[in-house]
């Protein structure tokens, strides 16, 4: 039952309407007794600079932020924890009081969600990522401080791509970096390579992606497309004809969505049985 004391809080964002945190958060609201509900937020992009003082306003008692707003927030921000500052982007926030406390749970996520399917296949390896906004900032800079080997990022707007690599070399110096346009030809120099591709861009990419030569990757390597709920991903079809292994976005939306509900509540849950639940 919703009464006056219920809190609330909400994934921001643009779209949103797709997305599944509310029914992650609201299970696991329901299953641990908390008397809170978990709404998504379309937020217009073009009032980014106004989400962190919308949130001082209003009574949210957390929240988690999707494209286009992770990078945007930083600033404004009291504090901004650990891994968040080292990538710069922020996809959690946690009312602290009255400061409103960044973190940042996509690396963890996507390093667990990948974990459990496939073992560990980041140590040693050489990582291109495909986008270099939030979620490509945050699953990129993961695979470097977890061991490994390289990290490309490739990305429309290449300064972006570059930032990625000045921010990975200046917290993690051993992994080597690399930026390049996203399109076919820069994908096409660095398949042949790469062990783990992580498919970071928004929607509005499929086109590009779908343009890529994936017959140039080795068998052996692993294809991760973070948008869970695209139903055709691009290249899908023949990423498993190759014999390329493929994993969705889910994983690494529960992990993460898991890793948020502790920091707003404290509370340790099931991921791997919710995962099950949700795919």
């Amino acid at each position: 039952m919703i009464t006056g004391r219920t809190r609330t809080f909400a994934l921001l964002g643009h779209p949103v309407a797709h997305s599944r945190s509310p029914e992650l958060h609201n299970v696991w609201f329901a299953e641990h007794n908390v008397d809170a509900r978990y709404v998504a937020l379309d937020v217009d992009p073009a009032r980014a600079d106004q989400v962190v003082a919308a949130l001082r306003t209003l009574p949210l008692a957390g929240v988690n932020l999707t494209i286009p707003f992770k990078e945007a927030v930083v600033p404004a921000l009291d504090a901004v924890e650990g891994f968040a500052a080292q990538v710069g982007a922020v996809n959690t926030v946690v009312r602290e009081g009255d400061r409103l406390i960044g973190h940042n749970t996509d690396g963890l996520g996507f390093l667990a969600g990948l974990r459990a399917e496939f073992g560990d296949r980041v140590t040693g390896a050489r990582v291109l990522v495909l986008g270099a906004g939030g979620a490509g900032l945050g699953v990129g800079a993961a695979c470097a401080s977890a061991g490994a080997r390289s990290v490309t990022w490739l990305n429309r707007d290449v300064t972006r791509a570059q930032a990625a690599c000045d921010r990975t070399t200046t917290h993690w110096p051993g992994v080597a970096v690399d930026a390049g346009a996203l399109d076919a030809a820069a994908f096409a120099a660095r398949a042949a390579e790469v062990d783990l591709v992580i498919a970071a861009t928004s929607g509005g990419a499929a086109d590009t992606l779908a343009s890529f030569d994936v017959d140039l990757l080795r068998p052996d390597a692993v294809w991760c497309d973070l948008n869970y709920w695209m139903s055709a991903p691009p290249s899908l079809a023949r990423l498993r004809a190759r014999g390329v292994a493929v994993q969705s976005g889910m994983p690494m939306l529960v992990y993460q969505a898991a890793e948020a509900f502790r920091l707003f509540t404290g509370l340790t849950v099931d991921a791997a049985g919710a995962l099950r639940r949700m795919v």
